[in-house]
């Protein structure tokens, strides 16, 4: 991303009314595979919904995104649910990812494909990629975002390779082309 896309951010996220802070719904069916200790990263956070998710669950948490005044919203967001996560302000576009290693990354609606080496590369052995992206077929009903920043049909399974998918499912959810993966590294 750019300067200008920080600003961008910065100028939505402070003009923002309500934030959301409720993790998505289809977390359900996988929170049973989730760790609830271990140290977490938060890929293009935003405000935090999933850090904060994941805090609340017991994990240690750093946010990531470009925007601080969306970290921002996101420390306060997991103070006032009672617990603390780490932020750090990167634009992943020039910046490498955070060392880690790490029990759980996740990633929703964000689409830097050159990430995904890094992202199997931070993970333990046994961690977990949770991720949610929008996919081409979105354009059917939506101008926005771009194709640029849309996945094609099975890019999110070919891109978790070689991690061992335990949960896939791509398609129509609520008003939203999506694919959405949860994934582990076996060592």
């Amino acid at each position: 991303m750019s300067e200008s896309d920080r600003i961008i951010w910065d100028q939505r996220y402070s003009q923002a009314a309500e934030i959301e802070s409720r993790p998505p719904n289809w977390l359900g069916e996988v929170e049973s595979l989730l760790p609830r200790q271990g140290y977490a990263l938060d890929i293009a956070a935003g405000t935090g919904r999933l850090a904060i998710w994941l805090a609340g669950r017991g994990l240690d948490v750093l946010a990531v995104d470009i925007s601080p005044a969306g970290l921002d919203l996101a420390r306060q967001g997991a103070l006032d649910q009672g617990s603390q996560i780490e932020t750090m302000a990167v634009d992943l576009e020039v910046d490498s990812l955070p060392e880690g290693p790490f029990d759980i990354i996740t990633c929703f609606n964000y689409l830097q494909r050159d990430l995904f080496p890094s992202i199997r590369d931070r993970l333990n052995a046994g961690g977990l990629l949770l991720a949610e992206i929008a996919i081409v077929t979105n354009l059917e009903l939506h101008a926005h975002p771009s194709r640029r920043y849309l996945a094609e049909l099975g890019e999110l399974r070919q891109d978790c390779a070689p991690l061992e998918i335990l949960y896939y499912e791509e398609g129509w959810f609520d008003d939203r082309a999506s694919a959405r993966v949860l994934a582990r590294k076996l060592s």
